[in-house]
This record gives structure tokens, C-alpha cells and sequence, in this order.
């Protein structure tokens, strides 16, 4: 071959080995940066998950304790204090919803806040973005036989999972409660009958619950029914009561009452007892006498007027395995329980930074099942960049 022609086989041969070999360096280099960013939010999703669900946050307590806000919380952490592991703080769940109803939550912690102190939101700037999902594990459906009954003997029951589906063979208690007033406004007590029923979910998930009410008055009683129940492991509780005559809010250690929310529509007044009832999720009794802020006969008056609005402080704190507080009230002879739910039931709640993820972001997911109180909750946390 000539000399000529060899020499440029000669740089063809190397220009190519040249380019093979920078567009393997530059590929491999991409692939082990992409690898490293992708290992590195792993390791960051990974921490918030540990940091939010199994720390307390500090101050320890700044759930229940309404003199922490987004000024003065130094650490975010929903872990309660002094239970076992994946169990859950209710006030500091609570603290997550920006409104109840139609009221506005005072005690609320934006997103904004819980950036800053877990260290990926800073000068308006967010580093990653979050989002928290707390839902029930189990969804119950209670449906009364016969809704005009005072109180209905029969319930149907459908118990599915957090993902829809049927809990089969899940085994479900009812305990319905006839609560009525004995004595006067000011001195007042609570008489409590409870009757139990049980059942297995067929296939469906469904079931039937079958009280005898014999021994519940028909008269000067107001009902609830609280149903359990447990599917392999999992547990949640729901509560159907007849009528939402007023809209009942907790917030820190007041109870909030307005006629907000109701069904009634019909402008008559609402006289309360003034003692909460607070059922815990083994499903004990506890009375609260409240604090009539008011000092009058008209702090015990809600109506469409001037009285619409009604503040009352409890006498002891609500202890953290409360699910259900409720009042006694009576209109038109009528006598109802209206009830504020710790945590809504069921409970879904989705808590996330104002950012959102575009396609093709990478992110990260992570879940587990958690307790608050006697009841399992599934929780879900998902990280992703806010730019690549």
C-alpha cells in the first residue's frame, strides 16, 4: 500500500479509537453522575422519612401545646412520645389540616415551616419537594337499617383496605351507646347504656350488625354507634350518629361550636349540655365538664343569631387515645350527639409543599403502616428534586 494511504488509514483508525473512547468516558461519566444523584435523594428520602415518622419533633410536645407555631418550632417529627415504635401523635397530625369545616385552624404549621426546620426549604428557595399521606387502613361504611328508628337494631357494614379493596373475613364489633342528660343545665350527669353486636365480612367485605335495643329509652336519649374493625394485623374504628344539628371543633384544649356544616336546616335553637363525652379507641367512656367561657344561661344557646358561635374550654386535657368527643344537645325535643372526630374518619389526608413534580423528575416513595393509638393508619411519603 502506499505510504500515502496508510498514513490516513493510520489517523482514521485512531480518530475513531479517540472518539469511541471519549463517547464511552462521557457515557459512563453521565451514567455514574446520574447513579450518584439518584443514590443521593434515595439517602435524603430516607432521612425525612425516619426524621417525620419516628422523631417527635422538639419541642416534644408541640402538638397539644398551643403556644408552639411556625416561629418557634425547631423540629418536625409526628412520632408520639413515650409509645412504641410506628405509633403516631394525633395533635401533631391535626396540626397538618389548614381548616376544619368551615373554620380555619389557628394552630395549622404550612408546609413552608415544616421545610425549614427538616433543612430542604430556605430564603423562598426549596431544594426538594414532599408530600405526606396519611389515609386509614381500613374504611368502614356504616349504613342503618332503618334510619327513622330511634335507635335502629340493624346495621350494614362494609370494611375495604386503604387501597379499595374488600376485607374479606375481617371480624367487626359494634357498640351502640344511648346517652342522656340526668339533673339540670348546671349540675349535670350523663347516664350511658352500651349494647354490643358482632360479625365476620363475607367476600364482599360486607356484614350485618344486629343490636337489641330493648334496654335503650326511645325518649331523652341521643345514640351513637362506634364499629371496629380488625383485618390481619390492621384496625380502624368509625362512628354513625343520627343528625348534624351543629358543627363541633377541637382546637388545643377549646371546643369550638357554631351552626356551620348542619343538615337542619330550620333556624331553631340548640341547647347543649354543657360536659363533653369522649370515647377512647378501646372504647371507655370519659366525661369533661367544660367551661361555660360565656357565664350565663345564653353560653348554652347556639342558634342562627346573635348565638351562632360558642367557645368552651375543657376542664382536663383530652388524653391522646381519644378518637371521638361529642356534646349532648337537644332541639325541638329532640335530643342529638354531635361529635368532633380525632382523627377525621376516615382519616386522608394529603400535606405537601406548594411545588409539584413535572414529568420526568425522578422521586422517591416510601410507605409504611403506622398506629395512632389502637388504630392503623398507612402512611406515604413521596421526595423529588425541585430542578435536575
Amino acid at each position: 500500500m502506499h505510504p500515502i494511504y496508510e498514513y490516513i488509514v493510520t489517523i482514521l483508525v485512531i480518530s475513531l479509537v479517540l472518539s469511541f473512547s471519549f463517547y464511552t468516558v462521557n457515557v459512563t461519566t453521565k451514567s455514574q453522575l446520574l447513579l450518584a444523584k439518584e443514590e443521593q435523594l434515595n439517602t435524603i428520602a430516607n432521612n425525612l422519612f425516619n426524621k417525620i415518622f419516628f422523631s417527635p419533633g422538639y419541642p416534644v410536645d408541640w402538638g397539644s401545646n398551643i403556644y408552639i407555631n411556625e416561629s418557634n418550632l425547631l423540629g418536625f417529627g409526628l412520632a408520639a412520645i413515650a409509645r412504641e415504635p410506628y405509633s403516631l401523635d394525633i395533635d401533631k397530625i391535626l396540626r397538618l389540616y389548614e381548616t376544619t369545616g368551615n373554620t380555619t385552624n389557628p394552630l395549622y404549621i404550612p408546609p413552608s415551616t415544616v421545610g425549614r426546620v427538616l433543612g430542604i426549604y430556605s430564603d423562598g428557595y426549596w431544594k426538594y419537594g414532599f408530600s405526606i399521606k396519611i389515609v386509614t387502613a381500613l374504611n368502614i361504611t356504616i349504613t342503618p337499617g332503618d334510619p327513622s328508628a330511634s335507635p335502629p337494631s340493624k346495621f350494614y357494614i362494609r370494611v375495604s383496605d386503604y387501597e379499595g379493596r374488600p376485607a374479606t373475613n375481617a371480624y367487626v364489633r359494634g357498640v351502640l351507646f344511648a346517652v342522656y342528660a340526668i339533673g339540670g343545665q348546671v349540675n349535670v350527669n350523663f347516664d350511658i347504656i352500651k349494647v354490643s353486636a358482632y360479625n365476620i365480612t363475607d367476600i364482599t367485605g360486607s356484614t350485618i350488625l344486629n343490636f337489641d335495643v330493648s334496654s335503650i329509652p326511645t325518649q331523652r336519649a341521643a345514640y351513637l354507634v362506634i364499629v371496629t374493625a380488625r383485618y390481619y394485623g390492621l384496625q380502624s374504628q368509625a362512628m354513625y350518629t343520627k343528625g348534624n344539628v351543629l358543627s363541633l371543633v377541637i382546637v388545643g384544649n377549646y371546643v369550638i361550636v357554631n351552626m356551620s356544616d348542619v343538615e337542619d336546616v330550620i333556624p331553631s335553637a340548640r341547647h347543649l349540655r354543657v360536659a363533653a363525652v369522649e370515647f377512647t379507641s378501646d372504647l371507655q367512656v370519659i366525661l369533661n365538664p367544660l367551661i361555660n367561657l360565656t357565664n350565663s344561661e345564653a353560653g348554652r344557646i347556639i342558634n342562627k343569631g346573635r348565638f351562632n358561635y360558642r367557645v368552651y374550654e375543657l376542664s382536663n386535657p383530652i388524653s391522646d387515645d381519644v378518637i371521638f368527643v361529642g356534646l349532648l344537645v337537644v332541639t325541638r325535643g329532640q335530643y342529638y350527639m354531635v361529635f368532633a372526630e380525632r382523627p377525621r374518619t376516615p382519616l386522608s389526608l394529603v400535606y405537601s409543599t406548594h411545588g409539584f413534580m413535572y414529568a420526568g423528575v425522578k422521586s422517591v416513595v416510601l410507605n409504611g403502616l403506622f398506629r395512632v393509638g389502637e388504630n392503623t393508619y398507612y402512611v406515604e411519603l413521596t421526595v423529588w428534586r425541585m430542578s435536575e
